[in-house]
């Protein structure tokens, strides 16, 4: 007998909607490690994931086989919830819908493997053009060559949207992140902060990259040293701000650009616990602009990346090059990203660069 949800939340010791997001790959924050036990769970009680997945597939392939095949742009973005992704989804949506596109959106663990089969998935009900937003790993030893001959052997247009691939070459959508790196990090210098570090996650990601050249070079123009112990490598989750803070601190190295303000609410945690105050003991620039940097205490001074233009440019540039209206080499366009002043930095002097609000704080 197959079993049911309930008896797999019970087996696996979690809520019943913590089981169900799993089994239907549901963007959450439910951790890897809850997610596997959830997973161990049901395939100790009999659940046949291969049977879901086939039936999912076939739903798909029915889904487009109404469509015209012309019409249909896939879209593979990672699975875990975002909001700057999701900003760059809508985007792709919306432009699509004005212009008559459809799209198939497959979401994936953050592993090559599973976009690339996700890529034969797409090719083999015919969508017309490829949108891929690549996973963490993509730069890891041979992952980036599976990629390109993926996507060069799909026979179909593709380009890569936030995260560019060595060695794969191909129409490129992405914020100035070296931009948004180097607004941060002189946003604390000309805070009166000459003292800072960055935390990030694996350095093979190429916004990962980007952020920490932008960092580097903010320092080089301001006259200060740049020094490698003070940068943080760990994950692109909340526990890595909270060990890289920890780490930085024991430095005393109290103001800091963190990747994102995923990270950078590790910090907020560290802070809290040992009974800093941000803004006060430690300064802090995050980036992504998430909601919730909105109603931390104090809100969070991060960088904006306008992801809902971006989904449009990379759904313009796709449908131009299935049209062929575009027949020009490849293209890799740049948006700038907007530093959002709040409360989360102290301020030594005056010398700021004027900054304006991000819509949501405009109100």
């Amino acid at each position: 007998m197959k079993p049911t949800v309930r008896n797999i939340a019970e087996r696996a010791n979690v809520s019943i909607a913590s089981v169900s997001l799993v089994l239907n790959n549901k963007p959450s924050r439910i951790t890897e490690a809850t997610r596997q036990k959830i997973i161990e769970a049901a395939k100790e009680l009999g659940y046949n994931f291969e049977e879901k997945k086939k039936n999912e597939e076939l739903s798909i392939e029915n889904v487009c086989n109404n469509f015209e095949k012309k019409s249909i742009i896939g879209v593979i973005r990672p699975r875990y919830y975002n909001e700057f992704l999701d900003a760059c989804q809508k985007g792709i949506d919306e432009y699509c819908q004005i212009y008559g596109y459809r799209t198939v959106t497959c979401t994936v663990n953050d592993t090559t493997e599973q976009t690339l089969d996700r890529i034969r998935f797409l090719t083999d009900i015919k969508v017309s053009g490829l949108i891929v937003v690549p996973s963490m790993d993509m730069n890891i030893e041979d992952n980036n060559e599976k990629l390109g001959w993926a996507l060069k052997n799909s026979g179909i247009p593709f380009l890569l949207l936030d995260q560019a691939v060595d060695r794969v070459y191909c129409d490129f959508i992405t914020a100035d992140n070296k931009s948004g790196g180097y607004m941060a990090t002189e946003y604390l210098i000309h805070s009166g902060h000459d003292k800072i570090g960055m935390i990030v996650g694996a350095r093979e990601v190429y916004t990962c990259r980007k952020r920490i050249e932008g960092y580097k070079e903010a320092l080089a123009f301001h006259n200060i040293s740049i020094k490698e112990e003070y940068i943080f490598y760990g994950q692109y989750k909340r526990q890595t701000g909270y060990e890289g803070m920890k780490y930085l601190n024991s430095l005393g190295v109290h103001a800091v650009f963190a990747y994102d303000d995923e990270i950078a609410l590790g910090v907020y945690q560290y802070a809290q616990e040992q009974g800093l105050t941000i803004g006060e003991d430690i300064s802090i620039v995050g980036f992504n602009d998430l909601y919730v940097t909105t109603v931390l205490s104090p809100p969070l001074t991060t960088i904006e990346q306008p992801g809902e233009l971006m989904g449009k440019k990379a759904c313009e540039t796709i449908i131009n090059r299935i049209t062929g209206k575009d027949k020009n080499p490849i293209r890799n366009t740049y948006f700038a990203p907007a530093l959002i002043e709040r409360k989360s930095v102290k301020i030594y002097n005056n010398c700021l660069l004027y900054t304006s609000p991000s819509p949501r704080d405009r109100g």
